[in-house]
Order: C-alpha cells, then structure tokens, then sequence
C-alpha cells in the first residue's frame, strides 16, 4: 500500500536549526524524525512511499537511499498548504492509502489501522486544541472537520495519520478546493477537504490513537526526545552520564555530567559543562556552559 508523507516545508519554528538541515532530519533519541516514521512503516510492509518534498528536497533524497523501498519524489512547486502537498501524493483511483504527515512519530500496528471498511483519521484529545485540526464526533463517525478553529468546539485533534480506503474521493474535493482557490488562512487545508468529504456522505471515522508524538516546535521535540531514549549503558572516564542518554559516534566529553533525557549526536564536543533535558546536535561545542531544555545548534 501506498504511504503519502509530506515533508516538504521549511520548519520556521525550529529555525536555526532548520537553515541548513530539512526539519524531519533533526533527531530524536539519537536518530532523525524521518527514520522513527519510515523504519516501522517498512518493517510492517509499507514499500511504496512518496515523500512530498520541497525546501533540501537533495538532502531527503540522499538520506533515505538507504533504505529498501520504492521511493517516489513528488516536488511542491510553492508551499500552497497541507491539502495541496497531499494532493502531488495523491492519484485519481480507487486504491487505497495511508497519509502520514513528517513531523509526527507513532506507535502503532499500521497494518490495523488500514482497514479497508472505510476513510479513518486518527484523533485524540489535547489541551491546546486551537493549534490542531479538530473533530467533532457521532459515536465514531466524523461529523465535522475544523482547521485549528479559534474558539473549538471540542479538543478530538487530528493527529497527522489518516487512512484513504480510495483516494478518489479526497482527490476530487482538493482539486476542488485549488480550482476554485477555496484556502483558509491563505492556504489549501487539508482538514476543509476532509469536510468537503464528510459532507459529501462519505464514511470517515475516528480512531484514537493513545502513543503519538508530534515533533513540530521544539518543546515537542524535546517532549519526544524524552519518551524515546532509552538507557545507553555507556560510561565515560572523567564524566557523568545520567541515563537514559544517546551519546553518538566521534564525540568528546570532558568533565561534564550530561543526562537526564539528552541526546548527543555524532562529532560533537562538550567540555565543563551541565547538559540535561536537550538535544546537542551534529559537531556541536559546547564548553563551560549550563544547558537545559534547549536544542543545540550543529557546529
């Protein structure tokens, strides 16, 4: 089946870090975004996979090459929205697929939450539900779909899976929505077009899913960052590790104590110093310094 990953956009709200390196290769727990998403997909039989690409489209191209899937590019000219990145994935037919945005991290059995009975998108209840898309519910049938409503008359956010059991009828309502250059704040939503969906009486429901982590502003990041990592058990002559830590390859750690919840990526240097609760990203330097609850800039 067929997986629809959008990863096109130029993460502004984790600039710097994003000035050099696409948004969905920042890591988590030691490795980038975009392998926590594509390594269980694969694993679960997931082999036809079209990344909607954009800003460092080369650097995604070259990372996933390591994989063993198909692979398909499909570039968005002008960043125009979520529903229109989607659409470049899309095909009018009626074979189904999975749309699995690239800032989003599952534990999921994905095989299950493919049944072909109908649409499904996956929800669950936030405390800040202005910053999602929102669901409101019949029993488990969507009834209304609303983009990130200022007053939401619910907190069911959609979380960035959605199963297609065709992609026929969300092709025709996006289309739809560009021909007639129908946006929402200046763009074509992905949520509008789902309720284009719904009001054209197709069967779309909401499942929840309980274990997601959403790694799109750099609190989540780090939110993630401290759900995933997993004890090293790694010592360091001279320094302190407090697990669960990564500690990457090539790096140089002196006097320092570093941990709880940090991730060390490859080459870098911290020397005199307190990291905890962070993510020191490639070839960092960091000496005689207090970090906490940072992302730290690639040297």
């Amino acid at each position: 089946m067929k997986v629809i990953i959008p990863v096109a956009g130029h993460g502004t709200r984790l600039r710097p870090h994003t000035d050099k390196r696409q948004k969905c290769l920042l890591p988590v727990a030691g490795k980038p975004v975009i392998d926590h998403i594509l390594e269980p997909l694969i694993e679960q039989g997931f082999d036809e996979i079209v990344l909607v690409t954009g800003y460092l489209e080369e650097q995604l191209k070259a990372h996933v090459s390591k994989y063993d899937a198909q692979f398909t590019f499909a570039f968005q000219q002008e960043p125009l929205g979520l529903g229109h990145a989607v659409f470049q994935g899309l095909e009018e037919s009626d074979a189904p697929a999975l749309i699995q945005l690239g800032d989003v991290i599952y534990d999921l059995d994905f095989q299950q939450f493919c049944r072909p009975d109908n649409h499904r998108i996956a929800v669950n209840e936030v405390p800040d539900p202005e910053r999602f898309g929102i669901v409101e519910v019949e029993g488990d049938r969507i009834v209304n779909v609303l983009e990130k409503p200022d007053n939401p008359p619910s907190n069911l956010a959609i979380i960035g899976l959605y199963f297609l059991s065709s992609q026929r009828p969300l092709w025709n309502v996006v289309k739809h929505l560009m021909d007639n250059e129908i946006t929402t704040r200046g763009e074509i939503q992905l949520a509008d077009a789902l309720q284009l969906m719904v009001e054209n009486s197709e069967t779309v429901t909401a499942e929840h899913i309980p274990k997601w982590h959403d790694c799109g502003v750099p609190e989540t990041f780090l939110e993630a960052n401290r759900a995933l990592l997993k004890p090293s058990g790694k010592t360091i002559d001279g320094s302190t590790l407090v697990e669960p830590v990564y500690i990457g390859e090539n790096c140089e750690i002196v006097n320092s104590t570093v941990g709880p919840n940090v991730t060390v990526m490859d080459g870098a240097k911290i020397s005199d110093s307190h990291i905890s609760e962070s993510i020191v990203l490639w070839n960092a330097n960091i000496k005689g310094q207090t970090v906490e609850n940072q992302l730290v800039e690639e040297g």
